[in-house]
């Protein structure tokens, strides 16, 4: 059976249901405690009474709202015009329906001193007491009464309904919040791959010229009946490739095991140029350990051998040396080959391993890190290479 693609990480609800919950108790724990608050400054008498009725209309309101948050997240994202109508819509029978249990726990459920409008702070009016009075002893004015109960829940629903368009107003903020921070998570995965693929290709990018070179020099050798050289140079080959191709390109490596490849790849290149290829090596100790991208001197090393030592009658010396300066870790490949050969290495070839190293190194480290070319002197040709100093931790 066909493997079922990998669910994506990213792919998340645009605000995640613990969020919603949380700024709903968030919304009304702070409405009851400011409503409180302005009850206990005013003075008004029976604050546990009321804080217990206040506290009951706390809760059906939490659950009001969760089934406003029930519908409203049904509507996408994008439509975000048609979820603040949905909301106004939504918000006027909701808060009607918090009115009128309002008005059923302060009133219907009667003490001395509860009443519709401590549940907000506010005293009672001359025409709401008048009101429940006519109410409680029955008076033969009804109408007016029903009225006046009718007048006051639309007076408190008009008030509450800014409560519940204030809330979706909160929810429409958090949830396109949640889309912009999933939608630049999943742009960095995007980038971070299409980094990582970058780097690949650039690894990859192996000199044909060196693989036909190698086995020339190699049939040379069986044919010379050189089979100790042959063997060696086998052996060489097969690890340097091994090295090259089986790791992972987005990783780093000890910089004494970059240079120690650079040695596998200049002993198979000096089966070709016994007389004619020198190497030195400057590596202080305490870099050994410092941290570089895998294979980065790998077509420095190689220009070196094709522009310096290839065209030169006389002994060439390639030079790798490391240093650090603020930071920094300083990275030299240079070689004493024939006067000019910087500029043929310039104009003659294609350029495309010098491109490939600056490309690795802009990709990886920015603006922190550079490739720069420049002739060395008397003769030859010099590249510099920065990037930031690490060590492998243990």
């Amino acid at each position: 059976m066909p493997e079922e693609p990998a669910a994506d990480p990213y792919d998340e609800p645009d605000l995640s249901p613990r969020v919603a919950l949380l700024s709903i108790a968030g919304f009304w724990l702070f409405y009851c405690a400011i409503v409180t608050a302005r009850s206990a400054v005013i003075g008004q008498a029976g604050q546990l009474d009321i804080l217990a009725r206040r506290l009951a209309i706390m809760l059906f309101s939490m659950g009001l709202t969760c089934l406003l948050y029930l519908i409203l997240r049904r509507i996408p994202t994008s439509s975000l015009r048609r979820g603040m109508i949905a909301a106004g819509l939504l918000a006027a029978p909701a808060a009607l329906a918090f009115s009128s249990v309002s008005w059923l726990v302060f009133d219907v459920l009667k003490s001395p001193w509860a009443t519709t409008a401590a549940a907000t702070g506010n005293p009672p009016s001359g025409a709401q007491r008048s009101g429940r009075m006519m109410v409680q002893v029955g008076g033969t004015n009804a109408d007016d009464a029903d009225m006046a109960v009718i007048k006051m829940i639309a007076d408190s629903a008009v008030n509450s309904y800014f409560f519940f368009v204030g809330w979706a107003a909160l929810y429409f903020a958090l949830r396109y919040a949640a889309e912009v921070g999933a939608l630049e998570r999943k742009n960095a995965a995007f980038r971070a791959a299409a980094q990582a693929a970058e780097l690949r290709a650039l690894r990859y990018q192996v000199n044909p010229h060196f693989l036909f070179n190698t086995l020339n020099s190699l049939s040379t050798l069986v044919m010379a009946g050189r089979r100790p050289a042959a063997e060696r140079m086998i052996i060489n080959l097969s690890s340097f490739f091994r090295a090259s191709l089986v790791g992972d390109p987005s990783e780093d490596m000890l910089l004494t095991e970059e240079i120690r490849l650079q040695r596998l790849y200049l002993e198979i290149e000096q089966v070709r140029f016994p007389d004619r290829l020198r190497l030195a090596i400057e590596l202080p100790d305490d870099l050994r350990d410092a941290l570089v991208p895998g294979l980065i001197l790998q077509p420095l090393i190689e220009n070196a051998v094709k522009y310096g030592v290839s065209r030169s009658r006389r002994p060439v010396t390639i030079g790798i040396r490391a240093s650090a300066q603020q930071g920094l870790l300083l990275l030299t490949v240079q070689d004493d080959g024939e006067p000019g050969a910087a500029g043929k290495a310039a104009e003659g070839g294609t350029g495309l391993g010098l491109r490939n190293v600056a490309d690795r190194i802009a990709a990886r480290f920015g603006d922190r890190g550079h490739c720069r070319v420049r002739p060395f002197d008397p003769d030859g040709f010099r590249v510099d290479l920065a990037m930031p100093l690490t060590f492998d931790e243990p």
